[in-house]
């Protein structure tokens, strides 16, 4: 199976919309069929419920930023592309939920004064009032579920996403786009020169060729980044709980969903990769200290250590996840994340692990982390 985006791909598709959006006025009709890559036939009607709800985001996203730096409403609308990406024919109630599936987070009364709310809120009413009234309470509902309360954890937001996507089944595959998209967006800010190296290559030469004398670069060290490699290992640590979560429900996936589910696998190894590949380059230069850790997360995949939550053992990744990724408020996440930050054989060592539980999404569909489920990370006896 081919990928549906590759990262070339995905930045041309941000460049191209970028162009629309810096219009006066904004050619939003150039954004659709952008998002539908003009294979999607669409009655007049379905275009305008589209059109209107492009132009109510782009009312109300204005120039609002995502954390790392390009337009918030980029998000909504690639997600967007990639589920129309997946559908030979998506409804126009997907596409509608794709582009609106962050409205109840990202669009609050708090981020508005009142007379802008109240100018929003009235036409946000008046696009739903011209969907029949039953498309309206599908697309409410649909939104209310992909939406995270403050405060819950995300494995129990998952649970009540995936028991709801038995009945719809949408959800999952509107999810899965959200998910790729955000992968995806952790290259828009680092173009690594590590991500040009071949990475099964140098894991191989380090393996097995003694004259290998490391993966050294002509180029410095890439400036510092708003989301460094401990944060991107998070975004990745939040792939494998969804995916294990998915399978575990053992949902009956569509081909859209396969193939969003296995473009998600393929752009969380590439970011895996270049984690990886950059610490080899710049940190852990060593190539016999890179040997002893892919040896050493070798003997922990063989061992079971990526088929099960750990709590205590021999290895150091064992009872990893608990200990750097699953925290009880922000402060917490930030001094876990930074403390991961400033290890950088660990941070090494936990990218090796994550491209080997990605692997094993692809090659066997059987494949879950037993003790992820919607009641958190819990270890197994």
């Amino acid at each position: 199976m081919k990928p549906l985006i590759d990262t070339q791909e995905f930045l041309s598709l941000s460049s191209f919309l970028n162009y629309q959006l810096a219009g006066e006025p904004v050619n939003w009709r150039g954004i659709l069929n952008l998002v539908t890559r003009d294979h999607l036939v669409l009655d007049k009607v379905s275009q305008g419920f589209l059109m209107e709800a492009l132009e109510y985001l782009g009312e109300a996203y204005g120039n609002q930023k995502r954390w790392l730096g390009p337009l918030a409403i980029l998000h909504p609308i690639r997600a967007s592309a990639l589920l129309a990406r997946a559908h030979d024919r998506p409804s126009t109630l997907d596409l509608l939920t794709a582009l609106l599936h962050d409205k109840e987070e990202d669009l609050t009364p708090g981020r508005y004064s009142p007379e802008t709310w109240r100018r929003l809120d009235n036409r946000y009413r008046q696009l739903l009032e011209k969907i029949d009234s039953q498309a309206n309470w599908f697309l409410n509902e649909r939104i209310a579920f992909l939406t995270k309360p403050k405060g819950q954890k995300y494995t129990e937001y998952l649970g009540r996403l995936l028991t709801q996507a038995r009945i719809t089944p949408e959800l999952a595959v509107i999810k899965l786009a959200d998910r790729l998209d955000n992968t995806l967006d952790l290259r828009i800010d680092l173009q690594d020169f590590t991500d040009r190296a071949r990475c099964f290559q140098v894991i191989f030469d380090i393996l097995f060729v003694n004259s290998y004398k490391g993966l050294h670069l002509s180029q410095a060290h890439p400036s510092a980044s708003r989301i460094n490699g401990a944060r991107r290992l998070f975004q990745l640590y939040k792939n494998v709980v969804f995916l294990s979560m998915l399978r575990a429900e053992k949902l009956p996936l569509g081909e859209a969903a396969q193939k969003l589910f296995y473009s998600l696998a393929v752009a969380s190894i590439r970011e895996a990769q270049t984690i990886m590949l950059h610490i080899f380059a710049y940190h852990l230069t060593s190539p016999a200290d890179q040997r002893a850790l892919l040896l050493e997360a070798m003997e922990y995949s063989h061992s079971g250590g990526c088929d099960s939550i750990r709590d205590k053992g021999p290895s150091v990744l064992d009872g990893l996840f608990r200990r750097h990724f699953v925290y009880d408020n922000k402060e917490m996440k930030r001094k876990g994340l930074d403390d991961l930050y400033h290890d950088k054989r660990l941070m090494a060592l936990v990218a090796v692990t994550f491209l080997i539980i990605f692997a094993n999404f692809i090659n066997s569909e059987d494949y879950v982390i037993k003790g992820i489920s919607a009641d958190g990370i819990i270890a197994q006896q």
